[in-house]
């Protein structure tokens, strides 16, 4: 591993990991592995919030849930827990939050920023988890190449719902009528 284990570890291990207060990095558990990663670069940054920020004055227009922004523990199973950048809990599912802690089970929408670093660990090992537990809407946003993929939850599996690059509108299935240019993310 990177570093921190030389074994597969359950997420009760993974919460009582002794990380020093100065240590500055993201821990994923992705597959029984934690996994380091660094601070995001500042055009990722810069997506995470805009894309927050529109989906959150809209969610709270509409009192559809909550909004939760890296970093967010999601406890997916015994071997998964990742900090997506941005995650969608509607109120129908508010028994996910209503521990306190962290999310407990997939929520409704996953945003992944992606990194150049983060390509193969959130395309294919989170990807397959959040298809496996039915996240109903998956989002990779790609600010090097600014482009914004969405999948939805269809029959058990992820289908391309929109692609865009560099401009055009996504729109969202789960949050219904919320739709951004996606100049508005990358800007």
């Amino acid at each position: 591993m990177i570093g921190i284990a030389e074994r597969k570890m359950t997420w009760k291990e993974f919460l009582e990991l002794e990380i020093g207060d100065n240590d500055l990095h993201i821990y994923e558990l992705i597959n029984g592995i934690p996994v380091k990663r660094s601070a995001p670069f500042l055009r990722h940054q810069i997506a995470s919030g805009n894309l927050f920020t529109y989906m959150n004055v809209y969610i709270k227009e509409k009192k559809l849930g909550r909004l939760f922004s890296a970093p967010v523990d999601v406890y997916i199973d015994d071997n998964n827990g990742y900090q997506p950048d941005i995650a969608f809990v509607s109120n129908e599912r508010s028994f996910l939050i209503e521990g306190g802690e962290f999310i407990t089970g997939v929520p409704d929408i996953v945003v992944e920023i992606i990194s150049p670093g983060s390509i193969k660990r959130d395309r294919i090992d989170k990807k397959e988890n959040y298809e496996r537990y039915a996240v109903k809407e998956l989002w990779f946003v790609d600010p090097q190449n600014q482009t914004v993929e969405i999948y939805v939850m269809k029959e058990d599996s992820f289908a391309l719902h929109e692609f865009q690059e560099k401009d055009g509108l996504v729109k969202s299935v789960v949050l219904a009528g919320f739709e951004i240019d996606i100049k508005n993310i990358f800007e």
